[in-house]
């Protein structure tokens, strides 16, 4: 019995679909219910049942999508459902594809913007639209600009000269030359008063208004009125400062770590090199404390936690804490295996050890480099023999 019902439907079918061929020129497949027919050079639709819903008189009728498809006559354009309903009347110029139920119009070559069912969202009346990707719409009207949400609704008022990309949900806008930052909901961050803004990678930014610089927080409130003649790029939540060519260092939060009253600032591992009047002392990593007052010629690279400093042209050695480990009272000072050093200090030689006490003040013409702990040393003419601890097994004397 069931197969019987299948064939006359079967039969059925086939009559429908041959009284309807007899009524148009061709019928084309079935898409979401419907098929379109061309009767001449014009196009319509009809249904799985062969009943007509969209008479043959359009110039395009589009695949359907969503149970939607874009129709044209006379170079106009408009969108039917699959139940023949014009959804959009066949009066605009142009209308694009749907994203996220939303297409753009364009009528007298505006654009403006409607949704699947055809409700029109916004009068077509902005002359571009720019998609913003996880947001809205940018819209120019009479060389100037504004923003939609993805409803239609005007967010940013159409009065900027230009919106810049978005990048993490904020873009720079600009009136009259000065720069302010939107986010996607069209919320304005920073009134456009500034004339250069650099967003950190952190959150905030850096705004620069009449060539001094000062600093925004994650939440874009001014936290460093505009006063620097520089802020440098952040690293660790802190960043060098310029002013009055004097260096100082920042927090991120705008709290002063440093004072500007350095000629240079340079980042070591344990901490900074400041410099004052060509003389070099230390900062802890923080910034915020002095190790060392700037008094030294040079202060050497770091190797583990010390390093050689230059005074008055004489060398000693300092940790990076700042401490005296060595005096600088040394024309040489050569790092031995025991952490110890051999000295030169106006032409002999003496040994210290790690903790820089003198073991062996400096009294002879040569030491020879140790062996297994002893080395040669050689004074009055005579050679000697020392252990890398200053204890004398050949005296010189």
């Amino acid at each position: 019995m069931r197969n019987y019902f299948l064939i006359i439907a079967l039969i059925t079918g086939c009559a429908i679909s041959s009284q309807a061929q007899s009524e148009y020129d061709k019928i084309f497949n079935y898409n979401q219910g419907v098929a379109k027919v061309k009767l001449g050079d014009y196009y319509g639709l009809i249904d799985s049942n062969g009943n007509e819903l969209l008479p043959p008189k359009y110039d395009v009728i589009q695949a359907f999508k969503d149970f939607r498809a874009k129709i044209s006559k006379d170079k106009l354009w408009g969108v039917v459902d699959n139940k023949g309903k014009i959804l959009i009347p066949v009066t605009y110029e142009n209308i694009s594809s749907f994203t996220d139920g939303v297409a753009k119009i364009t009528k007298n070559g505006l654009l403006g913007l409607v949704d699947v069912n055809g409700k029109i969202l916004t009068e077509p009346t902005y002359i571009r639209m720019v998609n913003v990707a996880k947001g809205g719409i940018k819209v120019e009207k009479d060389e100037l600009w504004g923003m939609l949400d993805k409803q239609g609704k005007l967010v940013v008022p159409v009065k900027y000269t230009s919106i810049g990309a978005f990048q993490s949900g904020v873009a720079k806008v600009f009136n009259n030359e000065k720069i302010g930052l939107i986010d996607l909901n069209g919320e304005l961050l920073v009134p456009a008063e500034y004339d250069k803004i650099v967003r950190l990678s952190h959150g905030g930014a850096k705004v620069e208004l009449d060539l001094k610089w000062g600093l925004l927080n994650g939440d874009y409130q001014v936290v460093v009125a505009p006063k620097y003649d520089n802020i440098g790029g952040f690293q660790n939540g802190k960043a060098k400062v310029t002013e009055n060519e004097k260096l100082g260092l920042i927090k991120d939060d705008g709290s002063i770590l440093a004072p500007t009253k350095y000629d240079d600032i340079v980042k070591i591992k344990y901490g900074y090199k400041v410099s004052i009047n060509e003389k070099w002392g230390l900062l802890n990593k923080a910034g915020d404390q002095v190790l060392a007052e700037a008094q030294y010629d040079k202060i050497g690279m770091f190797e583990g936690e010390r390093a050689k400093v230059t005074k008055d042209g004489l060398l000693g050695v300092i940790d990076a804490n700042g401490e005296v480990i060595i005096p600088a009272l040394y024309d040489q000072i050569v790092k031995l295996k025991n952490g110890g050093a051999k000295v030169e200090a106006n032409g002999l030689w003496g040994i210290l050890d790690p903790q820089g006490t003198v073991l062996i003040a400096p009294k002879y013409d040569k030491i020879k480099p140790f062996k297994e702990g002893e080395a040669k040393v050689y004074a009055n003419g005579k050679w000697g023999l020392i252990k890398i601890n200053g204890e004398i097994i050949v005296d010189t004397e």
